[in-house]
This record gives structure tokens, sequence and C-alpha cells, in this order.
């Protein structure tokens, strides 16, 4: 028997029995854990195709694939106690009592320009004076709703700033310089075509052929003198 050592307690210890069960471990896998597969065959190697072929068949110019670019997201930094509409440029949405204010000097603009404007058909007068008040004694209620739709409604609050920028006070004057254009245009389209209008018609058109024929350089042809009669 071969020289054995001993435990702590005074136990031999064979070597001979360890040297078997260590081979023993070592031959095989335990039999809890499964045998490893072999290794796929490789390929036979392609002079023609170092780094292989792709899915048509012609050689790679590359082993692998081309590396995909990373993605890079870039934020602004919002300012102190700001939102992100606010780092974009954007503007938050104002109070519906500024916007109600600008709105009530935009309808009281037109008010005016309804009850003091001069138009020629006596039936549209009427109604546009009745109109200037029903806008007067409403104004301030329809102003308040548009605001709160401003407030909440970004479309709303486009139109509403458009319509109110630079106050109300342009409305008038703006409506006042229309007029003349508004009322002139109205006559003409009323009144019957015969007379005094066919007459003011045909001198507008012989006046606009001399300006333009002016314009172009294009001065009326001279007539031919006649030739003095043979004795």
């Amino acid at each position: 028997m071969a020289e054995g050592l001993a435990t702590a307690d005074g136990q031999k210890i064979d070597l001979d029995d360890v040297d078997r069960e260590f081979a023993a471990a070592m031959a095989a896998p335990s039999s809890d854990e499964p045998e490893a597969p072999a290794p796929p065959d490789m390929p036979p190697y392609d002079p023609e195709a170092p780094y292989g072929r792709k899915i048509d068949g012609t050689p790679k110019k590359a082993p692998g694939g081309r590396p995909a670019k990373p993605r890079t997201t870039t934020q602004k930094a919002l300012p102190a106690g700001g939102s992100q509409k606010d780092a974009k440029g954007g503007k938050d949405a104002g109070d519906a009592t500024t916007y109600a204010k600008g709105l009530e000097e935009f309808f009281a603009g037109i008010a005016l320009a309804l009850a003091v404007l001069p138009i020629p058909a006596d039936e549209i007068r009427i109604r546009c004076r009745v109109q200037a008040h029903v806008l007067k004694e409403t104004g301030d209620g329809l102003a308040a709703g548009l605001g709160s739709c401003a407030e909440h409604n970004s479309v709303a609050r486009w139109a509403v700033e458009k319509v109110t920028k630079g106050g109300g006070a342009w409305v008038f004057p703006a409506a006042l310089a229309i007029a003349p254009f508004a009322v002139q245009t109205a006559a003409v389209w009323k009144a019957p075509v015969e007379g005094d209008m066919r007459t003011a018609a045909d001198r507008i058109e012989e006046e606009a052929l001399a300006e333009f024929k002016a314009s172009m350089g294009m001065d009326e042809q001279q007539q031919p003198e006649p030739e003095p009669a043979a004795a």
C-alpha cells in the first residue's frame, strides 16, 4: 500500500484512491452539465474573397460590415424656471385679459367705421349703422370670449395677436382711407351704363392709350404730304 496521509483527526487518506478519483473527474464531464457542442467547420479559404462573400456572391472588400454611425442629439439648456418651449424660442400663452383689451380696441374701431363712413346704398348704410350699435353693446363680451380662446388655443392666439398688434387705433384711419375707393366702386357698379358713363369711358380709354404710346416711345405716324399736281 502506498504511503498515506492523515487528517487532523487522525483519519488516514489513501493517495492511490485520490489519484484515481482525480483522473476520473478529469476524463468525463459532470452528469448535470451538458457536453459543449463541437465548433462549426470553417469554410475553405477563398483567395479571391479573403474576407468572405456577400449574399449575392460578390467578394467583400473588408471584414465585417460598415459600423453604424452613433446617433447624437443635442438639446438646448432650459432657462431658469422656463419650459422647453421657451428654449426653442417660442412664446407662452398670455393672459386672457390682455388679449381681451386689445380686442376691445379693435372692435371699437370697427364699430366707429360702420357708424360714420359714407355708404351710397341706403339699405346697406342702415344695416351697417345698426351693426355698429350691436358691436358697441356686445363688444366687451365678444372680446372676453375670444381672449379666452386665444389663451388656450394656439391658432386663435395667432389670429388675435395679428389683428391686435399695435392696438386698435389703426382700424378707423385705415377704414377712412379705404372708404373713397369703396364708395366710388359701389357707385360705378350701381349706376346704369348710359349717357355720361359711356362718354367718360371713351375719354378714359383715349387718354390711357395716349399715355401708353408716349411711355413706349410710339409717336403717331405722320401723314405723307400730297404730291403737287402735274403741269
